[in-house]
């Protein structure tokens, strides 16, 4: 850097030295002063900078911690009707746990007011690293202090195509653009696992169109002649380069894909496989000499599991100049863990349900993990619109594009153009963990992304046997425990977003605005009706109603508009649905508002109606005669495969 600057004063030097003629000599006196100001001032600003550098924010590390369980035990009548409203002054945060909330709602709409930053607690917002899951992406440092200053030109990140085929055209695009500046050699990496092993089939029948494109595009013939060279290397816990050597012949390529074997490891060391082509391509030399620029195309459907040779393979392909384009699936919105069905043709045997690792698309979970009340869709793996992260910022870091294809068949869900501005961060991790350090609220928003990944019984029961049957109190009890646990892991996460609630309007990303009034809508909209649910079912024991038809044989609850409880927890219900519709009508067309919407389908509050309940059908007669004894090989299906 010094070097530079030296050589630029020198050349100002030389120019400001020779004065036109009639210009006073004094001029050059004054010219030289300003210079050695000048200089000055640039070393001083070049060690002030070093100074920022060295006093950059610890690193956060990350490690599992759940949420402690604790003895759950049903609500008793007296419990369920505490008073919120005993108290009119502003209410105290609760601890931590407390199953009493706090639910008087916080005024988010008006402007931020002057004064000092508000602080929040070291527990409820410092904490977030420390609640990362245990298969998040583990923390990672580049080992060289300043990456790619000879090439830091950052890739268009993610791009939508319609599938495979839909990818035909856009990658002859990139080969072209790639042979415009000199002989190029193209390294397909294939992941080699067998949940791909459908879409390598596929994607062997469109490489001769890919590579046909392209001669229709070349204009000036510059793949002709050994121009455009091309390579295949299959990866799963190892690689291996399936052409021997680089050709020109698309049928061979072709040929070179569908030869791939099938990786039964389960293991996909994605990142040490694009290291490592680079390592063995990055200065390659065509016969007669000549070098080629390299590119790498990576096709998959999973993230990788060596994701801590993620910054080393960037820095690998930056210092080659090697741009890395990925051909992969979307990542789940807020997940890690995608759910696919696989079929093995070798055992004949549909597998439902195995997991792949598809996500998350940020660095860590940025949404809450939450089971919606009443019929309809869970949402569980919902489409982000991205890429993985890992894959994401392998592609955008080098010059790259990550083309998001239907890998998996599933149905793109958002629209591309829409959902650029909602981007999730790319940057190294360790520069996204001192971004978050620097903000409560998005320490709060991951925070309860955490606490909420532990897995939530679901909706307790909406239909009651009659008071005096056998069976009420012990349906009744278990429900309300449900209830409790539900509303205990809700309350601990509120407790972060809720001490973060002044800073909403400071935010300046769409994206962590979106989470934030999502994640404290859908909190306190829980929460309103885990108190509704208790208290009506203490008001069933309480006031028991009777039935007005003698048909009737069961009580069931059912969703009304009115919150009853407390004019405290009336209010947390309003300002759930404000922030839920706000969320709707500001990030329309994406998954908050999608999310959002489902959680107002139902209104908060209960109350009791009466049902009739068909009893069950009789069992049918067993067929006459003898069973067949069924073969244990029969009965136990076999081990599903490594995908």
């Amino acid at each position: 850097m010094f070097d530079q600057a030296g050589k630029k004063l020198k050349a100002w030097a030389r120019r400001v030295g020779s004065p036109p003629s009639g210009r006073p000599a004094a001029s050059l006196t004054a010219a030289l002063v300003s210079l050695t100001i000048h200089a000055v001032v640039l070393v001083g600003l070049a060690f002030a900078g070093h100074h920022v550098a060295e006093t950059a924010p610890a690193q956060f590390t990350s490690e599992v911690a759940e949420a402690p369980a604790r003895e759950l035990e049903p609500l008793s009548t007296d419990s369920t009707f505490q008073d919120l409203d005993q108290d009119d002054e502003a209410p105290v945060m609760e601890a931590s746990g407390s199953f009493a909330p706090v639910l008087a709602a916080a005024d988010t709409s008006g402007p931020a007011t002057a004064g000092p930053s508000p602080t929040v607690t070291d527990a409820a917002a410092m904490d977030f690293g420390r609640r990362d899951l245990e298969r998040a992406v583990e923390a990672v440092a580049p080992s060289a202090s300043t990456l790619g200053e000879s090439f830091a030109v950052e890739g268009d990140g993610a791009e939508h195509v319609e599938g495979v085929e839909g990818a035909v055209d856009r990658i002859a695009v990139e080969i072209l653009r790639r042979l415009e500046r000199g002989r190029t050699l193209v390294v397909w990496a294939f992941d080699a696992s067998r949940s791909l092993e459908t879409e390598r089939k596929r994607l062997a029948k469109h490489i001769e169109t890919i590579y046909s494109h392209v001669g229709r595009l070349d204009e000036d013939r510059l793949a002709a002649d050994g121009g455009l060279l091309s390579a295949v290397v299959a990866f799963g816990s190892a690689r291996k380069v399936v052409t021997p050597k680089p050709v020109d012949d698309p049928a061979a390529i072709r040929e070179a894909v569908e030869s791939i074997p099938p990786d039964d490891s389960g293991f996909e060391a994605t990142f040490a496989t694009v290291a490592g082509v680079v390592d063995k391509f990055g200065k390659f030399r065509g016969p007669d000499g000549d070098d080629y620029a390299l590119m790498v195309i990576v096709v998959t459907d999973e993230v990788g599991d060596d994701q801590d040779r993620l910054e080393s393979a960037i820095e690998a392909a930056r210092k080659r100049e090697v741009p890395v384009y990925v051909l992969g699936s979307q990542s789940l919105f807020g997940r890690a863990d995608r759910e696919m069905d696989y079929y093995d043709p070798r055992t004949k045997y549909l597998h439902k349900g195995l997991k792949v690792d598809a996500g998350p698309e940020s660095v860590m979970l940025e949404q809450i993990r939450l089971p919606f009340w009443y019929g309809g869709p869970q949402y569980d793996e919902l489409e982000s619109g991205f890429g993985p992260y890992a894959l994401s910022r392998l592609a955008s870091a080098t010059g790259g594009v990550f083309f998001v294809a239907r890998l998996d068949g599933a149905r793109m869900g958002f629209d591309a153009s829409r959902m650029k501005e909602y981007r999730p961060d790319w940057s190294p991790r360790r520069r996204y963990e001192a971004d978050v350090a620097r903000s409560p609220l998005r320490q709060a928003v991951l925070n309860a992304a955490m606490i909420t990944q532990q897995r939530l019984p679901g909706m307790p029961t909406l239909v009651f046997p009659p008071l005096d049957a056998p069976e009420f109190k012990d349906v009744l009890q278990n429900n309300q425990v449900i209830a409790e646990r539900t509303a205990y892991t809700v309350e601990e996460a509120l407790g972060p977003i809720t001490a973060a609630a002044g800073l909403r309007d400071r935010e300046t990303s769409r994206r962590w605005q979106a989470h934030y009034d999502l994640i404290r809508g859908r909190l306190l909209a829980m929460k309103v009706r885990c108190y509704e649910y208790n208290w009506a079912c203490a008001r069933l024991i309480k006031d028991p109603p009777r039935f007005q038809d003698p048909k009737s044989n069961a009580w069931r609850l059912v969703p009304d508009a009115e919150v009853r409880y407390s004019d405290k927890a009336a209010a947390a219900g309003k300002e759930a649905e404000d922030l839920l519709r706000r969320v709707v009508e500001e990030h329309p067309a994406t998954p908050w508002a999608l999310l959002a919407d489902r959680e107002l389908k139902n209104p908060l509050g209960f109350k009791w109606a009466e049902a009739y309940i068909p009893p069950p059908p009789p069992r049918r007669e067993e067929a006459a005669g003898p069973r067949r004894k069924m073969n244990p090989a029969e009965a136990k299906p076999p081990e599903p495969p490594k995908l």
